[in-house]
């Protein structure tokens, strides 16, 4: 797996004219990108110095927010809400679904790498679910059926851009 470049990685923090308010949106869009999927301490280190920033405030944000990571995740993170409209709208089907066919709790990366699903608050699409959400693609209104297709279809390689 190859690593962002340099050049790729300024472009990015151009795009928010290097503003450090804007150090969570920047952070957010360089681990996008990342083919690894996390912010790496090369990666860090660039938003600290380009920034003005000390690296120790640039891991104090990656630690807080949730969404980013600074070690390698599953290829495709699988995100299933919690939240009581998507609970009892059949949400429970999805995480049930794929314990299943993944063979792993939630939580948990499949020895291979490419998967792991974990529950997150609501993002707003509750007369949509059941749903999947990796990235920023959203898989819904989903049948057990279609959960498990959504699993070999991405292990297939079918969505190449996620």
């Amino acid at each position: 797996m190859t690593t962002l470049n340099v050049e790729a990685k300024l472009a990015i923090i151009d795009h928010y004219d290097r503003n450090p308010e804007q150090v969570l949106n920047m952070l957010v869009d360089l681990q996008y990108a990342s083919p690894k999927g996390y912010i790496d301490e090369p990666t860090a280190q660039l938003v600290a110095k380009e920034l003005g920033l000390t690296e120790t405030r640039v891991y104090e944000m990656i630690s807080y927010y949730s969404i980013l990571k600074d070690e390698k995740q599953a290829r495709y993170v699988m995100k299933i809400c919690d939240s009581a409209p998507c609970h009892f709208s059949g949400e429970q089907v999805v995480s049930e679904t794929l314990a299943k066919v993944l063979g792993v709790p939630a939580n948990t990366a499949t020895p291979d790498g490419l998967f792991l699903y974990h529950s997150v608050p609501c993002i707003g699409l509750c007369d949509k679910a059941p749903f999947i959400k990796i990235k920023d693609r959203v898989f819904t209104n989903l049948n057990e059926e279609e959960i498990s297709q959504l699993v070999v279809d991405l292990a297939e390689g079918e969505y190449p851009e996620l």
